[in-house]
């Protein structure tokens, strides 16, 4: 049974003793309402990846290495510029790619196959309202960039990371259904959320660990520059990178 389902039954169980309180019209509706907010705070903080509570992700390496992961690409600018700065510092690293771009974008998925870099879906067109997918809609939404990345490496491509790092009791249906290797992260660099700056670099620098996998995304011109800094950096505490074996 599911950590969703079984959540949901327990909190029904806790619910059920209050449905037969009728002496206290107020303690009964505060406690009725005390359990509905917290049950919605809990479910609202399960939709992330990190819980792990939908479908468990993958959030860190086996190896002492750390893996750089980029969302969102390929990007016809960005894409070629972050794979120059990788192959110039030796670098293998992750791409999980939105379908919508491998579709206008093949030539660079195969760059970045062909320089030996690992790739995975993230959906076709990464919108917001993935979450409301259900059934065949979400399943070929899911589906679309794997099948594509595919027919480009030859390969059974199964690596995903959801849009957002959101996840639901209908993503993880799919996610099961189709065999679905799904990927997290262990440190976010936010970087969509604000540029890269000298003391950000640091600070995620510092907070790096063997094992990490980052969060970055190559659409970020901010990123992209930041990159060999980043790398450089890392490597500066003694650690090297590498990316997912086989049998992850």
């Amino acid at each position: 049974m599911s950590k969703f389902y079984l959540t949901i039954i327990i909190y029904f169980l806790v619910q059920m003793p209050f449905m037969f309180w009728v002496d206290a019209d107020d303690a009964f509706a505060y406690s009725m309402l005390s359990l509905a907010v917290l049950f919605v705070l809990v479910m609202s903080m399960s939709l992330m990846i990190r819980a792990n509570f939908f479908l468990t992700a993958r959030h860190r390496l086996d190896s002492d290495h750390v893996m750089l992961t980029f969302d969102d690409g390929p990007h016809p600018a960005l894409t070629p510029r972050t794979l120059d700065i990788l192959e110039e510092k030796g670098v293998k690293a992750m791409f999980f790619l939105i379908g919508k771009n491998i579709e206008q974008y093949p030539e660079l998925v195969e760059r970045i196959v062909r320089e030996g870099h690992l790739v995975g879906g993230h959906s076709y067109h990464h919108e917001w309202s993935i979450g409301f997918k259900t059934g065949r809609q979400l399943t070929q939404e899911l589906m679309r960039p794997q099948r594509q990345l595919s027919e480009i490496t030859g390969q059974d491509e199964r690596y995903f990371r959801p849009p957002f790092g959101v996840t639901n009791a209908h993503i993880a249906y799919a996610v099961q259904q189709n065999k679905l290797k799904t990927i997290g992260w262990s440190l976010r660099t936010y970087d969509t959320a604000a540029d890269f700056s000298t003391e950000k670099v640091a600070r995620i620098v510092k907070r790096a660990k063997p094992r990490d996998i980052v969060l970055l995304h190559e659409r970020m011109e901010s990123t992209v520059e930041a990159l060999p800094a980043l790398i450089d950096g890392i490597r500066q505490k003694g650690m090297e990178f590498g990316v997912l074996t086989a049998k992850s």
